[in-house]
């Protein structure tokens, strides 16, 4: 079986840094909007006969602890198979499969909807069902050693048909009519698992935009899929979009230098939103294993690092070396006060 992640989807068209032959191809496209599932990201990956679980960054031991992500392979065991076989019917020649999607949910408050003994929230802020779900968002298909994703419409069909769950379409037009798609509006998601509306607020958390068929571009970069996703103010990983201040906001010093606009900057992307972000991609810990502490401060520091290099490159060339030190000591030392103040009140352990 083959896998690998899943691309890092933009929040703005200017980072896939395309030409303008680019966005006059992108321009004539169709466009789908899919509701954001505010969870944690999962890959199913199959050769028809051997079913394996991924996360964000790696393949999935049996016994590894990840949202009881073994409850939901055990459970789309049969309609995992069946996917394979109704794929093969069109592209015989498919020797590994690629579900991606998000597991989500773990709690409904709703008088009519028991909750599920022994089930924790996948994340909190948004109720989308009682127990821990699915649901598919993309299908790569590996051929001869080649990997590509298929076309939205065609994905959905075949996930549709095969009793996978997978995201509907919001809205289908053009590039302009889905990137002014509205981002508030209340969760569809408990709908496609037949639940009763909440009489709380439940907003979903954004939408994601991508080519109705799928498009990759040859650019400098290298290869680039152009996705976009847009969350609401509420789950926005930058503090400045909670304050509604503009990028362009300053810190209060007269004349700031290069680094005191980066450790700005870097203050701005330390939010317990990036935190829970990177918790979906490592989990929490089970029963006796191993912390993973470490490991998720890695990855915070690195998320934050690689914004800091999206939004502020050339003042990231600026610095010294000595500098650069200055600012990654600031950024840990900013980090450890949020993780500390965040599990506090999180019982659970990474």
């Amino acid at each position: 079986m083959y896998w690998t992640t899943y691309e890092k989807i933009a929040e703005s068209p200017e980072q896939w840094h395309l030409d303008e032959g680019h966005y006059r191809t992108l321009k004539k496209a169709r466009w789908v909007v899919t509701e954001k599932i505010h969870g944690a990201h999962f890959c199913i990956v199959t050769d028809g006969l051997n079913i394996v679980g991924a996360s964000r960054k790696h393949l999935l031991a049996p016994d590894e602890h990840f949202f009881d992500y073994q409850r939901i392979l055990q459970r789309l065991e049969s309609q995992v198979v069946h996917l394979v076989y109704l794929i093969r019917q069109s592209y015989p020649q498919l020797t590994s499969l690629s579900i991606y999607g998000e597991l989500f949910g773990g709690s409904y408050p709703h008088p009519d909807v028991p909750p599920i003994p022994g089930v924790q929230p996948v994340q909190t802020g948004i109720y989308y069902t009682p127990d821990i779900e699915f649901c598919a968002f993309d299908l790569a298909l590996t051929i001869s050693q080649q990997t590509a994703y298929l076309d939205y419409d065609r994905a959905h069909q075949f996930l549709q048909s095969a009793g996978i769950p997978s995201l509907p379409p919001l809205f289908i037009g053009s590039y302009q009519e889905a990137l002014l798609y509205p981002v508030e509006f209340s969760s569809t998601i408990p709908a496609l698992f037949g639940l009763p509306p909440l009489s709380q607020e439940n907003n979903a958390e954004g939408v994601v935009i991508k080519p109705l068929k799928t498009a990759v571009f040859s650019t400098v970069r290298g290869p680039i899929r152009p996705i976009l996703k847009r969350k609401i103010a509420a789950f926005a990983e930058d503090r400045r979009f909670h304050q509604a201040q503009k990028w362009s906001s300053l810190p209060s010093i007269a004349d700031p230098t290069a680094l005191d606009l980066l450790k700005w900057e870097a203050s701005c992307q330390i939010t317990e939103n990036r935190l829970l972000s990177a918790i979906s991609k490592t989990g929490y810990r089970g029963p006796r294993q191993q912390s993973r502490s470490q490991h998720l401060f890695h990855l915070f520091i690195t998320d934050v690092l690689e914004q800091l290099s999206l939004h502020q490159s050339d003042l990231l060339g600026s610095l010294t070396p000595l500098e650069h030190q200055e600012l990654l000591a600031f950024l840990q030392t900013e980090a450890r006060t949020l993780f500390k103040q965040f599990f506090q009140t999180e019982k659970r352990r990474v």
